[in-house]
């Protein structure tokens, strides 16, 4: 533990006068906390709309209702997981850009600690994230619906610390373009090419059900689409836990990145 924190501290050092970091970081979480606050009114305002328009009446979703509200708050969070993401590739890509990563290495830090203390930041990042979607879903819950007590730290309460998976391995992906390619522009560019476009041809293309085990697709796989009363309606019904072996792959992929990132460093003229 106490090398970890000694990792950390210099990526305290770099960030804790970063303007731009922390700007994008409120900005962010403000947006995080503004929506997942707001969805039961657009819900609500969007159906009061299709039932203008429809002879079929379209029920209210209870987005805040718990144990319901940890699922429903996660699900819609990970819409916003790609802004964290950006965050860690300008930091990364800063090393290169500015040279920090090579003085530190001249001042004495061992690429181990430097890519520890890079992991740590984004492993507390995602941490954080998923506490303040923790913290919205207790809070809206509490106000804007009547809590069975009893629910309210049910099994579902898992889909926090899972969140905070889905964050770490989707920005340990976008780490690791950041240390492949080292330029904030063009790195954004092609994580997002391959985040959206690449791995779903890819997960379509690949013979024996390989796609599944590609890291955007294992990540998507954490929390699914959450039943609501409108799928219930139409008699559509999804799988409401998280796969585990969606989980298993996502620890891999952490493993994996994390030898890939050391490896590039290891090579590297830095």
């Amino acid at each position: 533990m106490k090398k970890i924190l000694s990792a950390l501290h210099p990526e305290w050092i770099k960030i804790q006068k970063y303007r731009t970091f922390w700007i994008l970081t409120g900005i962010y979480a403000a947006t995080l906390v503004v929506l997942l606050f707001s969805l039961q009114e657009i819900l609500s305002n969007s159906s009061a709309n299709v039932d203008n328009k429809s002879s079929m009446p379209i029920p209210t979703i209870p987005f805040y209702v718990f144990p319901g509200v940890w699922h429903n708050l996660t699900y819609i969070a990970g819409y916003l997981k790609i802004f964290p993401a950006f965050l860690i590739i300008i930091l990364i890509t800063n090393e290169f850009t500015f040279r920090t990563l090579k003085q530190q290495i001249i001042s004495g830090t061992s690429l181990t600690e430097f890519l520890i203390g890079k992991i740590g930041l984004i492993f507390l990042l995602s941490v954080l994230v998923a506490m303040l979607v923790g913290i919205s879903a207790l809070i809206a819950g509490l106000i804007q619906s009547k809590p069975d007590f009893n629910q309210i730290f049910s099994t579902k309460l898992y889909f926090i610390p899972v969140h905070a998976l889905e964050l770490f391995t989707y920005i340990m992906v976008a780490a690791s373009f950041a240390f492949l390619l080292k330029r904030a522009g063009i790195t954004v560019i092609a994580f997002l090419l391959y985040s959206l476009i690449l791995e779903r041809i890819l997960v379509f293309k690949l013979p024996w059900h390989i796609g599944k085990f590609l890291p955007i697709e294992a990540i998507g796989h954490l929390i699914p689409v959450p039943n609501t009363q409108i799928m219930q309606r139409f008699g559509v019904s999804f799988i409401e836990n998280t796969s585990m072996q969606a989980v298993f792959t996502c620890f891999a992929w952490i493993i994996i990145l994390t030898l890939v990132i050391y490896g590039l460093l290891k090579k590297r003229d830095l």
